[in-house]
């Protein structure tokens, strides 16, 4: 620093100084930018992406149909086992009811 009127002003920086500042911000951008370069080279193109959620769409799309296929397949199965447990009931009533008139009447 210089003296000037009694106050230090700092003085001018040498060409070395700036010289070695300069290496510094260049050493600093350098690896700002690597950095930069990696984190862009990790990115995925939107090509490529909407490619990707495009597909995705799809197979979500196809996996809703199965589900749904899959539950009125499952509610049909419902209404034949009810149906058949229906049948069977009501076929083991008439012979209970037919026994039970036979032997009132002593048809046998």
């Amino acid at each position: 620093m210089q003296q000037i009127g009694g106050s230090h002003v700092p003085a001018e920086p040498t060409l070395g100084e700036l010289a070695r500042l300069i290496e510094r911000m260049e050493s600093e951008f350098s690896r700002r930018l690597a950095e930069l370069a990696q984190a862009v080279s990790q990115m995925v193109t939107r090509d490529l992406y909407e490619a990707h959620r495009s597909a995705m769409q799809d197979d979500i799309a196809e996996l809703r149909g199965e589900l749904r296929a899959e539950r009125e397949r499952r509610v049909a199965d419902r209404r034949m086992v009810h149906g058949a447990l229906l049948a069977a009931g009501l076929s083991l009533l008439v012979s209970i009811i037919g026994g039970a008139l036979m032997a009132a009447l002593k048809l046998t």
